[in-house]
């Protein structure tokens, strides 16, 4: 089997609906909370010039998503939010984010789908006996 890089699994996460691209979610996903890929402002501009338009927002989605769960460490967690800020405020203007409660990340990026199923797929990543099976470094380790 080729080895595919975490920038083409963010590429291949956004190429589709959400609601499709789960398997390429969840390989991002891996990468992100358990292999230290933490995409940089100069990847995601490539990526910008590669997709179309709302590829690219589901990208930004699928990262902001990512940077949610308690798995993701901190420091990338941080990192995604900033980026996706930054994107963001130059797509749609200055929107604040919501910052209490539950909201939709794809609703957020002016996207028409719902993230329901790629939570859903990525619960089982994210446990703490997951995480700690994986033997690296997370947003759950002590």
């Amino acid at each position: 089997m080729v080895a595919v890089s975490s920038n083409s699994w963010l590429y291949r996460a956004g190429k589709q609906p959400l609601d499709r691209s789960v398997s390429d979610v969840k390989q991002l996903a891996e990468a992100v909370w358990y292999r230290g890929y933490c995409p940089t402002l100069e990847e995601l501009e490539g990526l910008r010039r590669t997709a179309d338009r709302q590829q690219f927002q589901r990208m930004l989605c699928v990262l902001e998503l990512l940077s949610q769960y308690p798995v993701c460490q901190s420091k990338t967690a941080r990192h995604l939010q900033m980026l996706t800020e930054q994107f963001h405020a130059q797509l749609f203007g200055a929107v604040t984010r919501p910052t209490h409660g539950r909201y939709s990340p794809s609703r957020r990026w002016g996207l028409d789908e719902t993230s329901g199923p790629l939570r859903k797929a990525l619960l089982p990543l994210q446990t703490r006996t997951y995480a700690d099976a994986t033997g690296r470094t997370h947003g759950l380790s002590a």
